[in-house]
């Protein structure tokens, strides 16, 4: 799970960017106040001397071919030409340093309110943290008192054996006195001794199953609180669904704030390696089960790339389950190096428009290479992709085409 400070640190390139905007923005902005007032100044030198010298001629001869040259790259962009009089330059300074104005303060609230989103993501991050340490706290009682049940189980097995022996026990003692009351009226020393002594026996087995019996239901009466525990189960029940939807709200905070820093919406901006892997796989919609996985096995050999986690998606969604993110951190874990470049390639079944198909599986593809990007090591590298919608998983089943593959490749 990010930490509040991995979630803060992943924001640093969104406020970067947004300064190196706003530097930009004042520097051009400088730049052409430059322009027009140099061409006040030329208009103002020829008004206040009536004939202009050789020199302010060739001045104004230098700025007109100037002027003519902008106007010309101005047309070929569809903008205005440049105002003739410093009149109009002056108006159009004065309405360029509003603009720019406008535009620092619009940087400013874009500023703010990455930072607000950037608050909101810390608290949900430490709500979460705090609702897992409760629900390890839960676990770990429900554990403890499982296994008290488990030993309670046991006991109760054994407490049954011994009230069976007990029974028999008790049914064999009144057979004995039925005898020895028949044999009472017709005495025979020997049989006498020998139902006594018999009877004797028996009420120590009697007895001794008796204590037997007490000290196991005195050692298991106190053993487990059974409110205790439906408690605590109940606790837990009603934890789960909130500890999910604040871990699914940060999946999608996190996915949103790192968008633009890890999808990638033309394959162009790939680096070589991973646009020769997007290349191949485009050309492989029409390919069979059989020459699929031939072609897998090809791109491995040849490009050095293999895939590490495939994710599926229910209908609509990009949400991904504690259990995977489990899943995507142990192959992480084991079968990577801190030399890998991972490429999140998304798709989309067929079914539904084609635009909100698109949305939908960058959205997935994004959320998959975030928590990777949260997970991997210092040095790898991870970015996403929309490759587009397809059958070629399965051509009966849409599920299976609403997929992220995660391909490592080694650099």
């Amino acid at each position: 799970m990010a930490h509040p400070s991995e979630t803060n640190s992943s924001s640093q390139p969104l406020k970067q960017g947004n300064n190196q905007l706003t530097t930009a923005l004042i520097v051009i902005i400088v730049v052409l106040l430059f322009v027009m007032l140099m061409l006040s100044m030329n208009g103002q030198l020829f008004q206040s001397n009536g004939t202009p010298s050789s020199d302010t001629a060739t001045e104004r001869a230098h700025n007109a071919r100037l002027r003519a040259d902008l106007n010309a790259e101005r047309l070929r962009r569809g903008l205005p030409p440049l105002p003739e009089d410093a009149s109009s330059a002056r108006t159009m300074s004065n309405r360029i340093q509003r603009d720019a104005l406008a535009l620092a303060a619009l940087v400013g609230q874009w500023q703010t309110e990455l930072q607000t989103k950037d608050k909101a993501l810390s608290d949900l991050q430490s709500q979460l943290n705090a609702q897992n340490e409760n629900a390890k706290r839960l676990y770990s009682q429900i554990a403890e008192l499982q296994h008290n049940l488990d030993k309670a189980a046991s006991a109760n097995s054994q407490l049954a054996s011994l009230s069976q022996q007990l029974k028999m026990a008790n049914q064999q003692l009144e057979n004995y006195r039925k005898q020895l009351a028949e044999l009472q009226g017709r005495p025979s020393q020997a049989q006498l001794t020998a139902l006594n002594k018999r009877l004797n026996d028996n009420l120590a087995i009697r007895n001794k199953l008796e204590n037997e019996l007490d000290a196991l239901l005195a050692k298991t009466k106190n053993t487990v609180d059974r409110k205790l525990y439906d408690d605590l189960k109940e606790e837990l029940a009603q934890l789960k669904p909130k500890v999910n939807a604040q871990h699914y709200e940060i999946q999608r905070l996190r996915a949103l704030l790192n968008r633009t820093r890890l999808f990638i919406e033309s394959e162009k901006d790939l680096p070589a390696a991973a646009l020769q892997l997007f290349n191949e796989l485009r050309t492989l919609e029409d390919a069979t089960p059989q020459e699929l996985e031939a072609a897998y096995r090809k791109i491995g050999a040849t490009l050095g790339a293999r895939i590490i986690h495939r994710q599926t998606f229910l209908k609509g969604s990009s949400r991904i389950t504690f259990d995977r993110e489990k899943i995507i951190q142990a192959t992480l874990d084991k079968k990577t190096d801190n030399n890998s470049f991972f490429l999140v390639v998304g798709y989309a079944s067929k079914s539904g428009d084609s635009k909100s198909n698109r949305k939908l599986s960058a959205d997935r593809a994004t959320t998959v290479a975030s928590i990777i990007d949260t997970l991997k090591a210092e040095g790898q590298q991870v970015k996403a992709v929309y490759l587009g919608e397809t059958n070629r998983f399965s051509k009966v089943s849409e599920i299976e085409n609403q997929i992220c593959e995660v391909w490592q490749i080694k650099r």
